[in-house]
């Protein structure tokens, strides 16, 4: 069974922040206090503030138990569908640069 989560942002800095440190470490670490089997698969719906599309993406559980910081959760396979990750290589790489400098548009480019 899937479970879908939506997720809203209400900074765009912290939407960037995640995503970025997601996706260089290869996985998205969720807290939560259920329990998980792996393999167990999430779709996600991702509204951002100040970004007009809502982005989608799926997950895979890879692992369930403690983060670094001792918080109880599960790390996920994450991807975002081709239409968002066609949007964010275009149209919100464009916004990260002007609003954030090419060093940060840059590492965006580098996950996508």
């Amino acid at each position: 069974m899937e479970n879908n989560i939506r997720i809203e942002y209400k900074k765009f800095s912290s939407f960037l922040k995640d995503c970025i440190k997601s996706f260089s470490r290869g996985y998205l670490f969720l807290i939560s206090d259920e329990e998980h089997q792996l393999g167990e698969t999430f779709s996600f719906s991702i509204k951002v503030e100040g970004v007009g599309e809502t982005l989608s993406a799926a997950g895979k559980v890879i692992f369930s138990g403690t983060n670094d910081a001792g918080e109880k959760g599960m790390g996920l396979e994450f991807s975002f569908d081709e239409e968002s990750r066609k949007f964010i290589a275009g149209n919100l790489k464009e916004s990260v640069i002007s609003k954030y400098g090419d060093v940060w548009g840059r590492k965006l480019s580098e996950l996508f």
